[in-house]
């Protein structure tokens, strides 16, 4: 049950969430014997650091018993907020529906707050744009103000009707332990900037492009570099069809044709059997045979899970915005440069008229 519901891009917060993504920590509770070493190490290993919106925390040990089975933590970013940091109870009995909802925003029937984090400009928290956030807990707790923003912790769910016996006595001892939590919080300066806006998260992961990866030549990438541009062309293409299709000459010619426009205009190539030590010197070749000065990515978890659920085959090409936000439709199969050039054009178009 480690996962978060809500895929970012990569500029939104980078997290490093020991407790709730993946990593294995011990379950059985320590002895009043347990040496102040191991003690350390334990906290160490519950500390969330999300340096974009300048917070460090510690989870709470008393969490540790429900953190495999119970606990499910999710970031949204909704109007009004900067980021919303939510930790949430889900019954034994629903996590494998959880797990195989496609549909992000058909998940919340599941889930009972236990607390979240909440990050807002400091008048948000007294006028009543919060309100529907406020709403659905019992308890509000500021906890610190970093220039223009306040954190205030939120906690103990008001709609918990739902849960009874087992669960509701593992969320009432969750919720106990919220004020844990709360004494944990640091906070520093911080630049509102560097965290990137969002639309409402529920269609993030069907309608925008987000990954955090390589080149293939090596160097680091994210989909920051969307930002950019006023439009970049995203080509999926794997080595095992090369016999059937191999457009780097025409992802270059088209990457040349579009330096000389007005608009700023990127072309990527994302590799899908990649990462792969062989496929990416095949790769590596065909870019050199073709004099490649466009972008080669390899693959990421999170741009390959969006490539298994949206694309039919390969090579197919999708158009994004500086949001990375998906313009108009897909492109399949191979085509020639002009029909490429007149795809971006068009999307161009279309990104004009939105902005007006």
């Amino acid at each position: 049950m480690k996962k978060f519901i809500c895929i970012f891009t990569a500029t939104l917060l980078t997290v490093t969430m020991l407790t709730s993504c993946g990593n294995k920590n011990t379950v059985a509770s320590f002895s009043s014997a347990a040496s102040q070493s191991q003690t350390s190490e334990d906290n160490k290993n519950r500390t969330v650091v999300l340096d974009n919106v300048g917070l460090t925390y510690t989870t709470p040990d008393e969490w540790r018993q429900i953190e495999k089975t119970n606990l499910y933590p999710l970031t949204l970013q909704t109007d009004g907020t900067l980021a919303r940091i939510i930790y949430t109870y889900v019954k034994a009995d629903d996590i494998d529906k959880i797990q195989n909802i496609n549909d992000d925003s058909s998940v919340y029937k599941y889930l009972y707050p236990i607390c979240e984090i909440t990050i807002a400009k400091s008048e948000n928290f007294t006028n009543d744009s919060l309100k529907s956030v406020f709403d659905v807990y019992k308890n509000d707790k500021s906890v610190a103000t970093e220039g223009d923003y306040s954190y205030h912790v939120l906690y103990d769910y008001v709609s918990k009707d739902n849960l009874d016996g087992d669960d509701l006595d593992k969320y009432n001892k969750a919720v106990e332990a919220v004020p844990e939590l709360i004494k944990s919080i640091s906070t520093r300066k911080f630049n509102p900037d560097d965290v990137k806006k969002t639309v409402d998260t529920s269609d993030i992961s069907n309608n925008y492009i987000t990954f955090n990866t390589k080149t293939i030549e090596g160097n680091p990438i994210d989909s920051s570099v969307f930002s950019k541009y006023d439009i970049t062309m995203i080509n999926f293409w794997g080595t095992y069809a090369i016999d059937k299709s191999n457009e780097q000459n025409t992802l270059e010619e088209v990457y040349e044709n579009v330096q000389t426009w007005d608009k700023k205009v990127n072309v990527i190539n994302a590799i899908v059997d990649t990462p792969n030590d062989e496929n990416e010197a095949t790769v590596k070749d065909l870019k050199s045979e073709a004099n490649g000065k466009f972008t080669t990515i390899v693959m990421d978890d999170i741009l390959a899970n969006w490539a298994v659920k949206h694309l039919e085959g390969v090579p197919t090409t999708i158009f994004v915005d500086s949001d990375g936000k998906i313009i108009g439709d897909q492109i399949k199969g191979a085509k020639t440069t002009q029909e490429y050039l007149d795809e971006i054009k068009a999307r161009l178009s279309e990104t004009d008229k939105a902005s007006k």
